[in-house]
């Protein structure tokens, strides 16, 4: 089952994810700006996390992308550019507190194209249940990602062609 929702004009889809994570506010805004922690559930990062500041992301023989800080507002928003060779587009985290030490995290990713859709859905996706997975005191690899990846893709494909 896809977890995000869609929202699509002409070749142009955002991508939305919501969900709780079982973490403080901060201790989540850690996970998605610092290198040492993203490396533990999306990919080996360099990131600045200032206006104007770069961030690279690579997956070890998969890919790399590359992009630009343009909103942060510690620990609630966090907006950067997803520059990759074959396009660009943009990323936005937002998150909340909602109480007992957990956190409301919204993940809303504009600008992709259709094409590419369903490969950030299945993606993000996977990404996001390693973070769930971390953040509750888990361990996650790249290996487990990429199944669960391709285990999502073509549910996301058959999302995508429905837009």
């Amino acid at each position: 089952m896809i977890d995000a929702s869609f929202l699509a004009f002409d070749d142009n889809v955002t991508l939305q994810f919501d969900r709780v994570v079982a973490t403080a506010p901060m201790e989540l805004w850690a996970a998605l700006t610092e290198p040492e922690e993203l490396a533990k559930w999306l990919a080996n990062a360099e990131f600045d996390a200032s206006v104007g500041g770069a961030v690279h992301l690579v997956w070890p023989g998969s890919g790399e992308m590359r992009g630009t800080v343009q909103e942060c507002n510690v620990p609630s928003l966090l907006e950067y550019t997803w520059d990759e060779s074959d396009g660009s587009s943009l990323v936005r985290w937002e998150v909340a507190s909602s109480g007992d030490g957990q956190s409301t995290l919204r993940l809303v990713h504009s600008g992709a194209s259709k094409d590419g859709a369903a490969g950030f859905g299945a993606g993000w996706q996977s990404h996001l249940e390693a973070l769930d997975v971390v953040m509750s005191g888990g361990t996650s690899d790249q290996a487990q990602r990429d199944a669960r990846y391709e285990e999502l893709h073509s549910a996301y494909l058959e999302a995508v062609a429905e837009l």
